[in-house]
């Protein structure tokens, strides 16, 4: 996009995406969208807010093709809190693992893996106010983090305090399959999707070297939760005595 808007305007055609992007709506209809509301404002000189009511409400009122098997949704969020929960698992039988010892679980730790369990299963109740306001979405993954490192500080120190025993290995294997599973799974809807959903301005032809670095990052987003597991793997082993 070309025209110069100012910071309220940028706001509302961030809200207005937000908005579209919930209600399904396709990558090429809502650059139409977003084009077109920005050529009306710069032909009038009005400010967003005031040409066209509240972005949400804007949105609403619009009638534009819509992809109704939600692919946007659940593509963008599910994938990520299935991996951020098989993370948090590995990272608790990273330790135990590397050093041949058994992963000792308390129920402490467990009512902590429960608190990260109840958020993901009731996501559904809170997406669309997660989506609007992304500092949710980070409050998620934050609630996640700290109930995986404070699992970690109440973790049992000796077999007779624990109350579960598990072998470490199986687990740090299931769970390190289960993120590459995922991860596979969202390179392949990358691959098939490429650009095909992009917000893309109609006036402009997109680069060739703008759409590779696009696809290239969200290929490597989609291999975040295995890289940094890898990471960690490599940092316990090469610590060891």
């Amino acid at each position: 996009m070309t025209t110069n808007i100012s910071t309220s305007d940028k706001k509302w055609f961030d809200d207005l995406i937000v908005e579209l992007r919930l209600r399904q709506v396709n990558g090429p209809a809502i650059g139409d969208t977003v084009a077109s509301a920005r050529e009306l404002l710069a032909d009038s000189g009005q400010h967003a807010e005031d040409a066209f009511g509240p972005a949400r409400d804007y949105a609403a009122a619009l009638e534009l093709p819509r992809d109704v098997q939600s692919r946007w949704r659940n593509a963008a969020l599910w994938p990520a809190l299935g991996g951020l929960a098989a993370f948090l698992g590995f990272m608790q039988a990273l330790v135990p693992g590397a050093t041949g010892e058994p992963l000792l679980v308390s129920p402490a730790q467990l009512a902590l893996l429960g608190v990260t369990v109840v958020l993901i299963a009731l996501l559904p109740l809170y997406l669309d106010v997660a989506i609007r306001h992304p500092w949710v979405l980070g409050l998620l993954f934050v609630i996640g983090g700290a109930a995986g490192f404070l699992s970690s500080v109440v973790a049992p120190g000796t077999i007779d305090d624990a109350w579960l025993v598990l072998a470490a290995w199986p687990w740090l294997v299931g769970l390190a399959a289960t993120m590459i599973v995922i991860s596979v799974g969202n390179t392949i809807r990358t691959l098939r999707r490429g650009n095909v959903d992009d917000i893309t301005d109609p006036r402009q032809a997109p680069t060739a070297g703008r759409k590779r670095s696009t696809f290239v990052l969200a290929l490597v987003t989609d291999w975040l939760f295995p890289l940094f597991s890898a990471m960690m793997f490599a940092v316990v082993m090469l610590t060891q005595p």
